[in-house]
């Protein structure tokens, strides 16, 4: 189904407010954005583009996501995850946010990719992060990583000993400091619940992939 111009227009006004705000717009903010009678009509909108897959939503007032597709429609004129700042505010940058990795796949495959997040563009760059993950289980707490807890991680497939990581062993991610040892790979948990992950040398190669290394954590209170 192809988006209409008016659609258009709601989507970038969704962008707009998310840029200057950090967070969603609501169908009466995006109404007087619009300048519509009511905020019926932007709900109406916010229907059709979540049809035709711009948008993701739930029933919470500001749930409004923008998904790959939108940001095809919005990156016209900008470079793909970074757009200008609004006057009076920082320049942000839309990370992607990884979901489950799919097999054999780079970690930024777009089936792995779950929506785009808004993030200050001092956490992205040469020296920033790539990509965001959410922490599942509390095996980092001595890193004040908690559960829940998203991760901005810079994209890498080597890592120094003690660094953070984020790595694939069998195709499944998971977050641990990383130390070589006379036999092989130790991924270590700050938690002294978790034991080591120890992998042998010889194995090393085929059922461990560094992904990428810890830069940031971001935490809603």
């Amino acid at each position: 189904m192809k988006i209409t111009d008016r659609q258009k227009a709601v989507l970038k006004k969704i962008h707009d407010f998310i840029i200057i705000n950090s967070y969603p717009p609501t169908a009466r903010d995006v109404a007087e954005m619009m300048g519509f009678s009511s905020p019926k009509a932007a709900t109406d909108h916010f229907t059709s583009l979540e049809k035709k897959g711009y948008i993701r939503k739930n029933s919470l007032a500001r749930s409004i996501k923008l998904t790959d597709k939108a940001f095809g429609i919005l990156k016209q004129g900008y470079s793909y995850f970074s757009f200008p700042a609004a006057a009076g505010h920082a320049a942000l940058s839309y990370l992607p946010l990884i979901g489950n990795i799919a097999a054999g796949n780079p970690a930024l495959a777009y089936e792995n990719i779950d929506e785009y997040i808004p993030v200050p563009e001092s956490f992205t760059g040469a020296y920033g992060a790539d990509f965001a993950l959410r922490v599942k289980g509390n095996s980092m707490i001595g890193d004040h990583i908690l559960n829940g807890d998203m991760i901005m991680v810079k994209a890498r497939s080597t890592a120094e000993n003690g660094e953070i990581v984020v790595a694939l062993i069998n195709d499944e991610a998971v977050v641990k400091r990383f130390y070589k040892t006379e036999n092989g790979i130790e991924l270590v948990s700050s938690n002294p619940d978790y034991p080591p992950i120890r992998i042998n040398i010889k194995d090393a190669g085929d059922s461990v992939k560094i992904i990428g290394r810890v830069v940031a954590v971001h935490r809603n209170i």
